[in-house]
């Protein structure tokens, strides 16, 4: 046995509220579960199923596993995926600095403090994949396909929860069973392809955002969007907007006062104060503005 869990220490005034939220969205969800202050979710770091358990406390995270011989390897993806799951793979610091020499910048932060971050996924693929099945489809029905991929290619734990696939497991279903279970031809292609590339996903967050952003082009089906989307939700990398984002448009018309929805173009001006910060702005955006 390598030893237990570590605790994870959390910012001062850290905004669970967020957190659990984003980790709740579907309450039905085979992967992950919320549960008061508790986010449970079912990982495979080498193979195996182990439930991780996170709860939150008011300054620090305890961390448990089922089962709980670990490995040293184990460990350390558990521990890993656990601060991803809690955005705190971003330090906010650097944005607090920002904040105290920019008005509007402070401005931003004010609404809903210094405590927030951006809740990453466990995985990068899992990222993907979300990004994938979400697109021009409301939430609950996103959930309902993100339901059915676990339940057709995720690994089994004995508490009836699933791990998300891996591409291995996507590249190997069948199109057409996929069609018969309400995703979209298209859906089911660029899930397959992104899962046939070839690309060492895991690896983004270790790479150079350019180069991050450049191993994501050219697969069918990741645009623009979807790569801003990766690189920001699943490799915390700390300059970034997903500029066309229709949440992004709705915070940035309510914090800007403005009339209309701002264009892409006018996001990527307005977002541009926030550098190199882009991606905790976005989090304070989406979370205190996107209602007005």
């Amino acid at each position: 046995m390598a030893g237990a869990l570590p605790d994870l220490d959390l910012p001062a005034g850290y905004r669970a509220d967020w957190v659990l939220a984003y980790h709740g969205r579907d309450p039905d969800g085979l992967s992950e579960r919320v549960a008061g202050n508790r986010i449970t979710k079912l990982l495979a770091p080498a193979g195996r199923a182990i439930r991780l358990e996170i709860e939150i406390g008011a300054d620090v995270a305890r961390l448990s596993a089922d089962p709980a011989d670990l490995s040293a390897g184990e460990v350390a993806a558990l521990a890993d995926a656990a601060s991803r799951m809690l955005g705190l793979a971003l330090d906010g610091a650097g944005f607090e600095a920002l904040a105290a020499a920019d008005g509007e910048v402070a401005r931003l932060l004010s609404r809903c403090g210094p405590g927030l971050r951006l809740p990453q996924t466990a995985s990068v693929f899992e990222a993907l994949c979300w990004a994938i099945v979400g697109q021009q489809v409301n939430l609950r029905f996103a959930g309902q396909l993100r339901r059915t991929l676990i339940e057709l290619a995720g690994l089994d734990h004995p508490s009836g929860m699933k791990a998300h696939p891996t591409p291995a497991g996507i590249a190997a279903l069948d199109p057409d069973l996929l069609g018969r279970l309400k995703f979209s031809r298209a859906k089911a292609a660029y899930l397959i392809t992104a899962a046939s590339a070839g690309v060492d996903y895991e690896s983004l967050p270790h790479l150079a955002p350019d180069a991050a952003e450049a191993a994501l082009t050219g697969i069918k089906g990741i645009g623009p969007w979807t790569r801003a989307y990766v690189l920001l939700r699943a490799c915390a990398m700390p300059d970034i907007a997903p500029l066309g984002d229709a949440g992004l448009a709705a915070a940035l018309q309510n914090f800007n006062r403005m009339e209309r929805r701002p264009t892409p173009v006018e996001q990527g001006e307005m977002m541009r104060r926030f550098a190199p910060w882009r991606s905790l702005a976005t989090a304070h955006l989406w979370a205190g503005w996107s209602a007005g």
